[in-house]
């Protein structure tokens, strides 16, 4: 099939452009032909750094009342099989191609209108009217909708009528062979340069959106007074040292193993909201991956994987409370249970998170609608 991956940002704009190459390259290497269009912002166009390794990529810049003109022309010029929707976006920019009768798949990477309403705190906003419009235009309109978590599925099913039939799970994968256990000497001197030599470690790596929770487990953080323990608190703006947290900028990808295997637990202290629970953080499938216990809220199908897999402790809630509990909790286990641990964090990422398990999923729904327009 030759098939059209529609987006709403730039290459290596935020976390979604890994799910969203990744999915491209699950399809590629099953013989199907992937061209991207990117519908962008200027600024974010002008930012892109390496445009010639996108040559075959095309870039529309938004806002534009000829969208929906370009839209159509690429889909007649081209002649594509299929269209893929990343994100709520990039599956509306896809909406205008429903004239030509071409399937939309809605790769659903979380819920707009719930993150909308967490950051704002549930006040109505106007953007909750318009994100409104996208989200029921896209799940309404869409042939089928890819939902990262099992909770999603029950929500859209329960609360917004959703057949079953519908959708499918594709959640949120990772590559096995870049992140895996390791215990070597870079690893090594990186903890004598960070001075966590002999020290138990939890360490958070990612953002620090309302929907992370990082503030709470700062907080929980500065309120624990034990020099055995350390915090590694990775994402932020600057690199700062405050008695037992330390704080290091954004890192490149391309380091991340390293500083995961320095931490021996990982967090993730994600508050309680609807927008939590039916998304699925592309950090947690990389936490069990390094084969890390791992310390969570009570939210979402990461929970419910914790507590299968027996990977981790789970706390009720992002209160710093709540996260001192769960820290002194892991202080007081022995090496032998870390261990197993982290073991059983492995043995779920390779069950449950492999790219080449998941893109089974997606290939029979991909496999589905061709089969449904060569009836057709």
């Amino acid at each position: 099939m030759k098939i059209l991956s529609v987006c709403a940002s730039v290459p290596g704009e935020g976390v979604d452009w890994w799910r969203i190459l990744n999915i491209a390259k699950i399809l590629e290497s099953n013989g199907h032909e992937v061209h991207f269009v990117h519908y962008c912002r200027k600024v974010s166009y002008e930012k892109l750094k390496n445009k010639e390794a996108y040559v075959k990529h095309s870039f529309i810049i938004i806002p534009s009342m000829s969208i929906p003109i370009k839209h159509l022309k690429i889909l007649h010029n081209r002649d594509y099989d299929l269209v893929y929707g990343n994100t709520h976006l990039g599956a509306f920019f896809s909406l205008f191609g429903k004239f030509t009768k071409i399937p939309l798949i809605f790769d659903m990477h979380g819920g707009i209108v719930e993150e909308s309403l967490l950051l704002n705190r549930s006040k109505v906003t106007l953007n909750i009217f318009l994100y409104k419009l996208i989200d029921f235009m896209d799940l309404h309109f869409s042939n089928k909708i890819l939902c990262v978590s099992k909770k999603m599925i029950k929500y859209l099913h329960n609360q917004k009528g959703i057949p079953l039939e519908k959708m499918a799970y594709v959640t949120n994968g990772v590559d096995l062979e870049f992140f895996k256990p390791m215990e070597n000497e870079k690893v090594k001197r990186l903890r004598e340069e960070l001075g966590l030599e002999d020290k138990l470690v939890f360490g958070y790596i990612g953002g620090f959106q309302k929907w992370q929770g990082v503030e709470n487990f700062i907080k929980a953080a500065r309120e624990i007074d034990d020099k055995e323990i350390a915090f590694l608190i990775i994402g932020g703006e600057k690199k700062l040292k405050g008695n037992n947290i330390f704080f290091i900028p954004k890192i490149p990808r391309t380091q991340l193993p390293d500083y995961y295997s320095v931490c021996d637990i990982l967090v993730l202290p994600r508050p309680s909201h609807l927008a939590t629970e039916i998304a699925a953080p592309t950090k947690f499938a990389e936490y069990t991956a390094m084969g890390k216990p791992i310390l969570t809220t009570d939210v979402g199908d990461a929970a419910d994987f914790v507590k299968e897999y027996k990977c981790g402790i789970i706390i009720r809630d992002n209160s710093p409370e709540n996260l001192i509990r769960g820290v002194n909790e892991f202080k007081n286990k022995s090496t032998e249970e870390l261990k197993n641990m982290g073991v059983n964090s492995r043995r779920l990422a390779e069950t449950e998170f492999d790219w080449r398990k998941i893109g089974i999923n997606l290939l029979k729904v991909v496999e589905s609608l061709q089969e449904g327009a060569m009836m057709k």
